[in-house]
């Protein structure tokens, strides 16, 4: 019986750690494209939220939230702001990304939610 055990609780332990001998540059490649997903999530949202602003800004039934913009900012102004705010997210993100995949993910993945965040408040008022 201790003999069996023995044997089963060792080949357990080798399938276990076998992954771990195994070369993990596919997970690096994968954690990259995962975290360009998500990127270009947040690069999305982001134009889902100028989308949204100027929609409303156009119809004079709101005022921009963000103190940068002011409160009633051109369309030009904002889609100028919207393009270079993300392209210097994205070269932030491409920096990490060529570095630390896993980073540039949580960097990406937080990015959505805040922007997501913003594009779900923005709703309250956008199709009044």
């Amino acid at each position: 019986m201790f003999r069996r055990t023995l044997v089963i609780v060792g080949i357990t332990s080798i399938l276990v750690a076998a992954p771990a001998r195994a070369d993990p540059s596919y997970r690096i490649e994968e954690t990259r494209s995962a975290a360009l997903k998500w990127e270009v999530g947040y690069l999305a949202l982001s134009a889902l939220d100028a989308a949204e602003t100027i929609h409303c800004l156009d119809r004079g039934t709101c005022k921009e939230g963000n103190p940068i913009f002011g409160k009633h900012p051109s369309t030009e102004k904002l889609i100028l702001a919207k393009v270079g705010f993300g392209l210097l997210h994205f070269v932030a993100f491409d920096h990490m990304n060529s570095r630390n995949p896993r980073t540039a993910m949580r960097f990406a993945q937080v990015s959505c939610a805040v922007q997501g965040g913003v594009v779900l408040l923005n709703l309250r008022v956008a199709f009044r």
